[in-house]
C-alpha cells in the first residue's frame, strides 16, 4: 500500500491536529495557485488531497492503518481485506454538525488504485468487486480551503475561487457553517483524462476568521461588555458591536457584573429560518485613582458610607 503518512510528512502516531495543520500548510505551499500550475506541483497538490481525505477521516484512517499493516495474501492483497467493508468504509457519505455535505459520491475504485497503487484498481487489475474495469476517466477530487469572517459564518455569504481547472467559480457559503466544516462543489474538481473524461468533485474546507469582540456559542453570539460602576449603578445606554453593525443595549440601573443583556435575532441564523441571539455579559471595570487624587478616594468613601456593603457578600 502506498504511505500516505510519508506523502503528508507526518508520524503514524500524529494526532489528527498535527495532521490537519500539516496539510493546510503543504496544501497551500503546492496549491495551484501558487505555483503557477507547475505540472508536477500540481501532481504533488493532489497527492496531497488523496492522502488527506484518508488521514484526515477517523474511520478511514483506522481501517488504512489496519490494511496498511496486514500480512499480504498470495494474490497480493492485505490479509482480512473485504471488497464490501472496503467499499462501505471508503465510500460512505457523512455530514457535518451544520448539515453540511463534507464528503459526496466518488468511485470506489479510484480510492482502490489511490491506496494500494497501479492504474487498473490493483494487483492484475483486480477491483473491489473482484472484476477487471477499464480505467476510469474521472477527474482527481480536489481539496481547498475558504476563509470567512465570523459574521458569514453565522449569515451567509459568498464567495468566489478557482476550481480544479484553474477557472474561477461562485460559492454560497450557508448561513450557519462551522469551522471546519467542508463544502462539496460537484464537478469542480481536476478534469479527468482524454477527451470524454469527468471532472471531479471540489471540496472547501471552512475556516473562520476571529472577531475582535465577537464569538459564536452554538446558535448565539456572545459579547464581553465592559462598563463603569457609574453606568452599572445608574443605568446608561451603550452602542454594542452585533454582527449586522453597532446597536444601541439599554443597561438597566443597578446592574450587576456578570449579567446578562439580551439582544433577540442577533445570532447565528438556523436552518428553519429562525436565528439566535446576541448575549452581552456584563464586566463592571472599577475607576482606578490616582495616589494624590484626595477629592475622588473622599467622594467614594462617602459613597461607601451611604450605600454600605448590604447583602452582596452571602458568605
Amino acid at each position: 500500500m502506498k504511505d500516505l503518512y510519508k506523502t503528508l510528512g507526518v508520524a503514524e502516531n500524529a494526532d489528527d491536529a498535527s495532521i490537519k495543520k500539516t496539510y493546510r500548510k503543504l496544501a497551500k505551499e503546492f496549491h495551484p495557485d501558487v505555483t503557477g500550475n507547475d505540472k508536477k506541483k500540481t501532481e504533488r497538490f493532489k497527492e496531497i488531497n488523496e492522502a488527506y481525505s484518508v488521514l484526515g477521516d477517523a474511520q478511514k484512517r483506522k481501517e488504512y492503518d489496519r490494511l496498511k499493516h496486514a500480512p499480504v495474501r498470495p494474490d497480493g492483497m492485505p490479509e482480512g481485506f473485504d471488497a464490501d467493508a472496503f467499499a462501505q468504509t471508503f465510500g460512505r457519505a457523512r455530514t457535518s454538525a451544520g448539515g453540511v455535505d463534507i464528503n459526496g459520491d466518488f468511485d470506489i475504485g479510484d480510492i482502490f488504485s489511490s491506496l494500494f497503487g497501479g492504474g487498473q484498481g490493483g494487483p492484475g487489475g483486480f477491483h473491489p468487486r473482484g472484476r477487471a474495469r477499464p480505467r476510469s476517466n474521472r477527474g482527481s477530487d480536489v481539496i481547498g480551503r475558504v476563509e470567512i469572517t465570523l459574521a458569514e459564518s453565522a449569515l451567509g455569504a459568498k464567495r468566489t475561487v478557482r476550481n480544479g481547472s484553474g477557472n474561477t467559480v461562485e460559492v454560497n457559503i450557508p448561513a450557519g457553517v462551522e469551522a471546519g466544516g467542508r463544502l462539496r462543489l460537484p464537478g469542480q474538481g481536476a478534469p479527468g483524462p482524454g477527451k470524454d473524461g469527468t471532472y471531479g468533485d471540489l471540496y472547501l474546507d471552512i475556516e473562520v476568521r476571529p472577531d475582535r469582540f465577537l464569538r459564536r456559542n452554538g446558535s448565539d453570539i456572545e459579547l464581553d461588555l465592559p462598563i463603569t460602576f457609574s453606568e452599572a449603578a445608574l443605568g446608561a445606554k451603550i452602542e454594542v458591536p452585533t454582527l449586522e453593525g453597532r446597536v444601541t443595549v439599554s443597561v438597566p440601573p443597578g446592574t450587576s457584573s456578570g449579567g446578562r443583556l439580551r439582544l433577540r435575532g442577533r445570532g447565528v441564523k438556523n436552518p428553519d429560518g429562525t436565528r439566535g441571539d446576541q448575549l452581552c455579559r456584563v464586566e463592571i471595570v472599577a475607576p482606578k485613582i490616582k495616589p494624590d487624587d484626595a477629592e475622588t478616594r473622599k467622594l467614594l468613601e462617602e459613597l461607601a458610607r451611604r450605600t454600605g456593603t448590604g447583602d452582596v457578600r452571602r458568605f
